[in-house]
């Protein structure tokens, strides 16, 4: 399904040109979780043109110039107008979303690696789920249904038994230890609470990602796990990687992450 055409967040590089939408009134936290996808007809099996696998530097680059649709705004003033920028995408279908993930988004000469772990799996095509799965960085559990099921945006590989070891547990700062790998971590924080923790250069992606989808599908992250995620996306700024693949899925969901565009869209956001 396509849903029609409409402006999106201004891009770090040069993508796609785009006009600023017009201004609608929205009521705060109103509109539903799937509104804004077309009902009906499934969505169109047309061929997906492949798009080259994103390269893998991890320096810092700096912020990009801020859209201007969003100047002044903050809290639920800017939420309703990154949801009106970005919200409205194609719906890829599930197994859509993980083809791309496994043939071309996160495949680097052959090879895809788990964001959590670091391991690696030769593929050319979706592997069996035994080996490696797509993580929903929000849960399934928790609102990843429906077209945000298959929403590249919070979609990442990892590791089987990593992603079986995340669950649908909530993101924070580990402080006692049950399982570590590759500085990815479970067990639980300081409030005692069971979490989970990703590896240093995974931390800024998360938040990012959980950002995104909070804006887009209107879901709440509560307080505990909203102080953390902005520590993360200070701590972890947007690479040269992440960039590249926030432009690869502009190519097919046809939206971006403004929040890779503009990290510090988040410091404006008193409450996700």
């Amino acid at each position: 399904m396509i849903i029609p055409s409409r402006p999106l967040s201004a891009p770090r590089t040069s993508t796609a040109s785009s006009s600023a939408p017009a201004s609608t009134a929205r009521t705060p936290k109103a509109f539903s979780s799937v509104s804004t996808f077309e009902a009906g007809a499934p969505a169109k099996k047309s061929p997906t043109t492949p798009v080259p696998p994103p390269q893998v530097p991890v320096e810092d680059v700096p912020p990009s110039k801020p859209d201007p649709r969003y100047d002044g705004l903050k809290d639920q003033a800017l939420i309703n107008a990154l949801h009106d920028a970005v919200s409205k995408h194609k719906d890829l279908g599930y197994n859509g979303a993980r083809k791309i993930i496994f043939t071309t988004l996160d495949n680097h000469d052959g090879k895809v690696k788990c964001v959590y772990t670091g391991k690696e799996v030769t593929t050319n095509k979706i592997p069996s789920s035994n080996v490696m799965n797509t993580e929903h960085t929000w849960p399934q559990s928790k609102g990843a249904t429906g077209p945000a099921k298959a929403d590249l945006h919070h979609l990442f590989p990892t590791d089987s038994k990593a992603n079986s070891i995340r669950g649908n547990w909530p993101f924070g700062t580990v402080k006692n230890v049950k399982w570590t790998e590759n500085g990815a971590k479970f067990g639980t924080d300081e409030k005692g609470r069971t979490v989970f923790e990703p590896p240093d250069e995974h931390k800024g992606n998360v938040a990012r990602a959980l950002f995104y989808f909070s804006t887009v599908y209107n879901k709440h992250i509560p307080a505990d796990d909203e102080a953390v995620l902005k520590q993360w996306n200070t701590l972890d700024k947007v690479d040269a990687a992440e960039v590249k693949r926030n432009d690869a899925i502009e190519t097919y969901q046809q939206n971006r992450n403004p929040f890779v565009d503009d990290a510090s869209l988040a410091d404006r956001i008193a409450d996700f």
